[in-house]
């Protein structure tokens, strides 16, 4: 009769605790240099804590979008090409909500799915030799979704399906797995000794998380100057979906031009070339339609611009005759440009400049010096979160501070608005 299989538990050991601290640092100094090579995938990266383990139950790395787990051997005995891979192979599961994108399909077979779409489209930016072993490519999944491969691989028998690895040469050490897991196994499995490592705690996913991965990723591509235009159809509409206006200026900014211009802004029946697009935007006549809008590009609204973008381009959209002076200040004023109706497609090429400190008085200072000669604005919107200086007195012109969703207004002059 065979004895039963005694399990020993335990936690990584000094010398596997200091090799962990130094691949942390390899990591992190790797994910700084991806801010040159990539810099879309390095700053998405960036929003993630990057954690290495030595734990049993991780055979090679996982994201729960909040975290890279990254089990020491398996980053040990790739190249630094290979880790680069393995960085934006997770980054882009986050991108891609595939955590709850799911349903009821077979686990397995979704999870080879996702990765299936994930380096298709990784296959674009990196070298075939730098690619890991036994990661799951097929060039004709390529542009699919990983809805549409799930389909496909069922129609295929299983044993085929698993076994389309990419294998340039010497398998990595993943023991025949799937070179990442979605689902890493916390069970016990069947070794005589099991490391367990205290740091791996994985998290549930939630769509608060895919929502703010949405946001992240288009606040990615503004810094980057990276636009949904250069994904495919799957990211270009988790970038739109994140670009969708919340406001319904015509309606905020009337109240505005009918205290402050005293009539000269006349207000008609709507125009009709917009009554298709659902947007009930009045005609106009007399006086031109003069607005100056301030961006917080501090870092603490980086994840914000997307959304402050939407809202400058819905307010270009709505009037038949408006001039905008736009103003992207941190601690000072960076950037100064002025759009009109004509300059729509320029404006979807707006880039994020500062990314430091935060301070509004700036732009107060710059509107009543006027070095552009553009006179008083008919109101000033400040897009920001709230959390800087402003002028203690309220000045002549009307001021809107539309704020992020955890944002507090900075004075309690000027009407108050939040995006959700």
């Amino acid at each position: 009769m065979t004895a039963p299989l005694s399990i020993q538990c335990r936690y990584p050991n000094a010398l596997e605790l200091q090799d962990k601290q130094q691949m942390q640092e390899e990591l992190t100094q790797l994910r700084s240099d991806m801010l040159l090579s990539q810099p879309f995938v390095a700053v998405l990266a960036m929003r993630l804590n990057m954690v290495v383990v030595v734990d049993d139950r991780l055979p090679t790395a996982c994201t729960d979008s909040q975290h890279i787990f990254f089990n020491l051997d398996f980053m040990r005995k790739c190249s630094a090409s290979q880790r680069r891979f393995v960085i934006a192979h997770e980054v882009w599961h986050c991108v891609m909500g595939h955590f709850l994108r799911q349903q009821q399909r077979e686990q397995q077979r979704w999870n080879f799915a996702c990765d299936y779409e994930i380096n298709g489209i990784l296959s674009y930016f990196f070298k075939r030799d730098d690619l890991p072993n036994n990661i799951l490519f097929d060039e004709s999944y390529r542009g699919k979704s990983a809805e549409q491969i799930y389909t496909l691989l069922g129609k295929l028998p299983e044993n085929e399906w698993t076994e389309t690895y990419y294998q340039p040469g010497n398998r990595l050490p993943a023991g025949g797995a799937q070179f990442d897991q979605h689902h890493p196994d916390l069970s016990m499995p069947d070794l005589v000794e099991f490391k367990i490592d205290p740091d791996f705690r994985p998290q549930s996913p939630t769509e608060m998380d895919v929502e703010r991965w949405r946001e992240f990723t288009a606040a990615a591509g503004q810094v980057t100057g990276i636009t949904a235009g250069s994904f495919g159809a799957d990211v270009q509409q988790v970038i739109k979906n994140a670009l969708k206006p919340q406001l319904n200026w015509p309606t905020l900014l009337q109240r505005f031009i009918q205290r402050t211009i005293s009539g000269s802004y006349q207000w008609h029946k709507p125009a009709r070339r917009y009554l298709a697009q659902g947007l009930y935007l009045p005609g106009r006549q007399g006086q031109c339609l003069r607005l100056t809008l301030a961006i917080d590009t501090s870092g603490s609204t980086l994840q914000d611009l997307p959304k402050f973008l939407a809202e400058l381009t819905a307010i270009l959209q709505g009037f038949e005759q408006v001039q905008l002076q736009v103003i992207s200040c941190d601690a000072s004023i960076t950037d100064v440009s002025f759009y009109d109706k004509s300059d729509l497609a320029a404006l979807t090429k707006w880039q994020a400049k500062g990314l430091g400190g935060t301070s509004f008085t700036p732009v107060f200072h710059y509107i009543a010096d006027d070095p552009d000669h553009v006179g008083i604005p008919n109101a000033l919107i400040f897009f920001t979160d709230g959390y800087g200086n402003a002028p203690v007195e309220a000045p002549a012109y009307p001021v809107i501070w539309v704020l992020s969703p955890d944002g507090e207004p900075p004075v309690k002059w000027g009407e108050v608005l939040h995006l959700q």
